[in-house]
């Protein structure tokens, strides 16, 4: 028992240790105690500053924040929630350092995958390493899109469980795929998830085409029975999540939608239901682009790359008369890429040796399952492609469910990044288990260098003169621009550096794969021709994929990455500004900072309750407030949300800041309503209403007030008493009845106003804003947030959650208890 107990175990020990390790060394810096520096984590925590020291004082779960566009949710940026599923990520991540944590994951969830596939335990370590070091894996921690992230990590385990499930495991398997799905989903990247849905779709239409054919419908309706429930079973523990982002998301940019008329000549045409169709399409992978899987750089890699002092651009510079260190600095990030995107941070590169392989299992591997596995790729391929595949894509927008709430379609490669080492290593296990004659193998393998290398070849051809290297918004042309703009001469030599270096940044990359691809067909070769041992084969293979992929990842993730802990802290670092402005004893107004673009301004809100903010899911209201209010410095409009200082620079560039005397304060009484028929007319009014005593309504709240009587005397007044994210108290003063209107965005779903502890009702007005009936006298109001989305929600997450942990256990015992009846007795 004792032997047959380490041959089982021993080989996935060393392999969760070849893991660590391989993660500890590729972040090296986190054991000198440095820390990564993620930009948009650090705009994370500037967001959720208030909500997580609420947290910290009170106990208590915030579920509005005041920080940014003048008041949203917490429920996508910070959240306590009782799903206990959370304690196996922790387990999972075995609460390794960040970043650690995510190669770790990574290579571990792809190598549970290839054990499930029954592969050779050296072929699922080398996959694991592959998929793990993954190039795109680096651009996405080093940009500090920690969910996505994690929630890549898990989607080779959720296939694995769906594939041990049709195979006849059904509660091994049930139980695998709802856990693993459960902890994606908890981790709250709902592309990923959309991903993952798609591909289980395709493995299960794949699976009954097979089961048709081969006459086993019944054993394929009740596997997948198993996979629907137990796949409704993963929902449950993230009801919580699930219910307030769908509440939240109809009245967002992405799920909701403006009632206003598009303005002329915007070009908008927005869904019914979700994002503008050019905002989501932004990017768009172009059709060569796709190669970027087996060139690093054929379109010059990321919008920021060290191209080094032996580069065409670093000489020009220093021909042009730029001082040495001056050159050298900025030839240490130069906007290299030039493909169709925006810009991006680097390419969705898979290694050389995986892209061979997997050309290798189009030509060798005969099993059925190929073919889901190459469907699932070229949807995938189509779908990131975007506008560049409108034809199909514009079809998908508009008509395949919830597809219209994502943007960036290039996320989508993530599918053929599992997908693609998936069928590479399976046709390495084929080749090591001796499946294929050597002849058909030695065929297959002439056919494989010719493809996979010919394209290398092709386009360090091409590179001498047959492409144009630049781009329609080329980030090299906006870029000298700025530093060469007035010397039209120095402009084009160093536009004419920038694409030489992008041609010769292609060719290296081009030459590079060419020599690994030769290199792995070599090794395939000599182990046919018995010249290498298998031990050796492995060794090699797996150091030429590590490699290949390591040096790579090291132009996206390397040590200038990481920070020390005091110079992480200093970015938070309030300026003078900011410390001014926080000696005002007023525990909330709002400040508006305009030396920052109001839609990607995190930092501000990090010091002060902000009226603009950083966050993707904003509230279709706030979004047309800025739009056709703000941008245009409505000073109405900014007082009548309480802002109370504006950043902005002095004469001399510096910043300052500036009183507003305007500011309406937290809430103030009108003595007239302005009726708008509809959203257009009532954005129409605010551009020339002076809020002070008029508030415009929309016609649909006429019925609770067409016969209300109210107005306001001169010592009128409402005052803020007590200050909180879930809570609000006022107390006001009239001696006749009022409509208040408060500088609180609007938002229907959990807001509820008590007078005297009696519920009253939120109307809205001035577009955005909450307005409330307040009778004669001196009354006690307060603004209460109480989702039931969260409450109830939360409620099923926590007993849902326990279910799920009682199953994986009981689950993980039976398997146990089953191994051990099976081992025979020892000594007899």
């Amino acid at each position: 028992m004792k032997q047959s107990w380490q041959k089982a175990v021993l080989p996935h020990v060393y392999a969760v240790l070849i893991f660590l390790g391989l993660s500890f060394i590729f972040c090296s810096p986190v054991l000198e105690g440095m820390e990564l520096q993620q930009g948009d984590n650090i705009n994370w925590k500037a967001m959720s500053s208030e909500a997580v020291k609420f947290y910290e004082q009170t106990g208590g779960t915030p579920l509005w924040t005041n920080t940014l566009f003048g008041g949203m949710p917490t429920y996508q940026i910070f959240m306590h929630f009782d799903n206990f599923t959370a304690y196996l990520h922790n387990v999972f991540t075995l609460g390794l350092p960040k970043p650690a944590n995510y190669l770790f994951m990574g290579m571990l969830g792809f190598y549970f995958l290839l054990c499930v596939m029954r592969f050779r335990n050296w072929v699922a370590l080398i996959g694991g390493i592959a998929v793990g070091l993954s190039t795109y894996n680096m651009s996405l921690i080093a940009a500090g899109h920690d969910t996505k992230m994690f929630c890549l990590t898990y989607m080779p385990a959720v296939i694995a469980g769906i594939l041990l499930t049709y195979r006849g495991r059904l509660w091994l398997g049930g139980i695998i795929t709802s856990l693993m799905l459960c902890l994606l989903i908890m981790n709250n990247h709902y592309q990923i998830l959309y991903y993952t849905l798609i591909i289980s779709f395709i493995i299960g239409v794949a699976h009954l085409v097979h089961a048709i054919r081969s006459k086993t419908l019944p054993q394929y309706a009740k596997a997948t029975g198993v996979l629907l429930v137990f796949g409704m079973l993963a929902v449950l523990p993230s009801t919580v999540h699930l219910w307030t982002t769908y509440e939240y998301g109809k009245y967002t940019m992405r799920g909701g939608h403006s009632e206003l008329t598009p303005l002329p000549g915007s070009g908008e045409v927005k869904s019914s239901d979700g994002l503008e169709r050019g905002y989501a399409f932004e990017w768009s992978q172009g059709p060569l682009e796709t190669l970027t899987i087996l060139i690093p750089n054929l379109y010059g890699g990321s919008a920021n790359e060290n191209i080094g002092t032996s580069s065409e651009t670093y000489k020009e510079l220093t021909a042009v008369g730029v001082p040495a260190a001056q050159a050298e600095t900025f030839v240490a990030s130069v906007p290299l890429y030039w493909g169709p995107q925006p810009f991006t941070g680097g390419p969705s590169y898979y290694g050389a040796a995986i892209i061979f392989l997997f050309v290798l299992a189009i030509l060798l591997v005969k099993d059925w399952q190929k073919w889901w596995i190459l469907a699932a790729i070229a949807f995938a391929i189509i779908l990131a492609m975007g506008k560049n595949f409108a034809l199909v894509n514009n079809f998908l927008f508009d008509y395949m469910p919830m597809y219209n709430k994502f943007r960036t379609p290039t996320v989508a490669m993530v599918i053929p990044q599992i997908l693609m080492p998936l069928l590479g290593c399976w046709v390495l296990n084929e080749v090591v288990t001796g499946q294929y004659a050597k002849p058909e193998l030695l065929k297959q393998l002439k056919k494989a260098v010719y493809i996979a290398g010919g394209l290398c070849l092709l386009f360090i051809l091409a590179s001498f003169g047959m492409m144009n290297f630049t781009a329609e918004a080329d980030g090299a042309q906006s870029l000298y621009q700025r530093y060469f703009g007035n010397n039209p001469d120095v402009m084009q030599k160093m536009l004419n550096a920038i694409i030489s270096d992008r041609a010769s940044a292609l060719r290296s990359d081009a030459f590079r794969s060419l020599f690994i691809i030769l290199l792995v067909a070599g090794l395939i070769w000599l182990l046919m021709k018995d010249r290498i041992k298998l031990p050796v084969f492995f060794l090699l293979t797996g150091l030429i994929v590590t490699f290949d992929l390591w040096q790579i990842d090291k132009r996206y993730l390397n040590k200038e990455n990481f920070v020390t802990p005091s110079d992480y802290s200093n970015l938070f670092a309030p300026s003078p500004v900011d410390q001014a402005i926080k000696q005002d004893p007023d525990p909330y107004y709002r400040v508006l900072n305009v030396t920052q673009n109001i839609l990607a301004d995190a930092m501000t809100s990090y010091h002060h309750k902000s009226i603009g903010g950083y966050h993707a899911a904003r509230l279709s209201l706030y979004q047309d407030i800025i739009d056709r209010q703000i941008t245009k410095n409505n000073m109405q409009v900014l007082n009548m949300l309480n802002t109370k200082y504006v950043i902005m620079p002095d004469q001399q560039g510096q910043l300052t800041y500036q009183r507003n005397p305007g500011a309406k304060g937290n809430a103030w009484f009108v003595s007239q309503i302005k009726w708008a028929a509809n959203a257009d007319e009532e954005m129409n009014i605010l551009n020339s209403l002076q809020v002070d005593d008029t508030a415009v309504v929309d016609a649909r709240f006429k019925a609770g007030l067409e016969n209300y009587t109210f107005g306001k005397d001169s010592s009128a007044s409402i005052k803020l008493t007590k200050y909180g994210l879930n809570e609000l108290q006022y107390q006001s003063h009239n001696s006749q009845n009022g409509f208040a209107v408060f500088s609180e965005v609007y938002y229907p779903k959990g807001w509820n106003v008590y007078i005297d502890n009696k519920p009253g009702e939120i109307v809205r007005a001035n577009y955005v804003l909450r307005a409330v009936k307040i009778p004669a006298g001196d009354h006690q109001i307060t603004l209460r947030f109480e989702p039931r989305s969260y409450y109830v929600g939360n409620l099923v997450s926590r007993y849902s959650s326990i279910l799920m942990l009682l199953l994986f256990f009981g689950a993980l015992g039976a398997e146990i208890w089953k191994k051990f009846r099976k081992e025979p007795a020892t000594g007899k």
